[in-house]
C-alpha cells in the first residue's frame, strides 16, 4: 500500500512537502504505525532536498499527515471536482462553452 506524508511548516513560510512511502497496509489511528510511517517519509523527504533532521525543525517543518495514496481514486476526484466548476462556470456565463462541446 502506499501512503503520501506531507510535511508542513508550522509558520506558513514555506510550502508543504511531501513523499510517497510504500508500507503493508497499516491501520492510521495506530500512533505507533503512523509515527513510524511519518520518520520514513521525513527520510524520504530529506534525501530529496539534500536535508538533515535538523534542517527539518529550523525551516519549521513539525507538522505531519499521513494518507492513503490511490492514483486512480485522487483522478477520478479531480476530474469530478473539474467538471462540477466547468458546469457552474458555464451557467454563469463566465466561460464560454465551446462548438464541439453541448451546453452544460
Amino acid at each position: 500500500m502506499n501512503y503520501q506524508v506531507t510535511l508542513f511548516c508550522g509558520t506558513g513560510k514555506y510550502k508543504p512537502v511531501s513523499a510517497i512511502v510504500s508500507s503493508e497496509t497499516v491501520n492510521l489511528n495506530d500512533k505507533i504505525a503512523k509515527k513510524q510511517l511519518i520518520t520514513k517519509g521525513a527520510t524520504k523527504i530529506c534525501a530529496k532536498h539534500y536535508w538533515s533532521g535538523k534542517d527539518l525543525t529550523r525551516l519549521g517543518y513539525t507538522a505531519a499527515k499521513v494518507r492513503e495514496y490511490n492514483p486512480e481514486k485522487i483522478a477520478q476526484e479531480n476530474a469530478e471536482r473539474y467538471a462540477q466548476i466547468k458546469a457552474e462556470k458555464y451557467a454563469s456565463g463566465e466561460w464560454k462553452c465551446p462548438k464541439f462541446e453541448k451546453e452544460v
